[in-house]
């Protein structure tokens, strides 16, 4: 009984001792392929496009929203221009607008996580929800029962329940991510003023540039500064960057 219970652990054993070899191969041969592999080519603004960024001071995570908001203004309308003027022309504009929707899709998967780091779920949620809003607007106003043209309350009731819908998809973005600060660079500091570089920040509503702050955290030029914003109930025109909170570490 011993001998046999002994030749079944020895050949556990030789199957563990196999497999754990195949493992050491394994790592080793992914290994050897990240030393032979190239790294990662750096994101970079086309050419053409880069004496524009550059005048108005912008980098790469500029370029990227400033894609994603293209995107999305050709999609709404493109969405628009189907249901207004060619509402008979769904084989056409449909596999146009989920192209559209598609390349959204596909450039924050891509693009926007490596453009903006931590704050990508934000951006993400943003953009799901603007795709999602022109398919709302095709289903409730094209392929949803149609509507009598001389049932006016029921076409104002739908049209006032999708717009309900979208305003509580943006509340609901804004308690979830919104926030009443963002972060930029000291450029220049003198007294109690400084002027600051902030890159475009969805959660705060503050687009890309150059802003005189209130310095009330005594930080010089080159600092990396956290920055009070006074958000408007809308947010239409963007917020407002107002003073220098604290100085971060780099």
């Amino acid at each position: 009984m011993s001998n046999r219970s002994s030749k079944i652990v020895d050949a556990f054993r030789r199957v563990g001792e196999g497999v754990m070899r195949i493992g050491e191969v394994l790592q080793d041969l992914r290994q050897r392929g990240k030393r032979g592999r190239k790294p990662p080519r750096r994101p970079e603004i086309p050419k053409p496009l880069q004496a524009f960024f550059r005048r108005h001071r912008a980098g790469w995570p500029e370029y990227v929203i400033l894609k994603i908001q293209l995107v999305i203004l050709i999609l709404f309308g493109g969405t628009v221009i189907h249901l207004v003027l060619f509402p008979g022309r769904g084989a056409m504009f449909v596999p146009i607008l989920l192209i559209l929707s598609a390349y959204a899709i596909y450039l924050t998967s891509k693009e926007l996580k490596p453009a903006f780091g931590r704050d990508y779920p934000a951006y993400r949620s943003f953009t799901s929800i603007c795709v999602g809003i022109a398919w709302i607007f095709i289903l409730a106003f094209k392929y949803l029962p149609p509507i009598a043209p001389e049932s006016i309350h029921l076409i104002v009731i739908r049209s006032l329940g999708v717009l309900g819908l979208v305003l509580s998809l943006f509340l609901v973005f804004r308690m979830k991510y919104g926030r009443n600060y963002t972060y930029g660079w000291v450029e220049k500091s003198s007294g109690k003023s400084a002027i600051v570089r902030v890159g475009y920040d969805i959660r705060s509503n503050v687009r890309s540039g150059t802003y005189l702050v209130e310095n009330l955290a005594g930080a010089k030029a080159g600092d990396r500064v956290k920055l009070i914003v006074e958000r408007p109930m809308f947010g239409l025109r963007g917020s407002k960057v107002r003073a220098i909170s604290e100085k971060l570490k780099r």
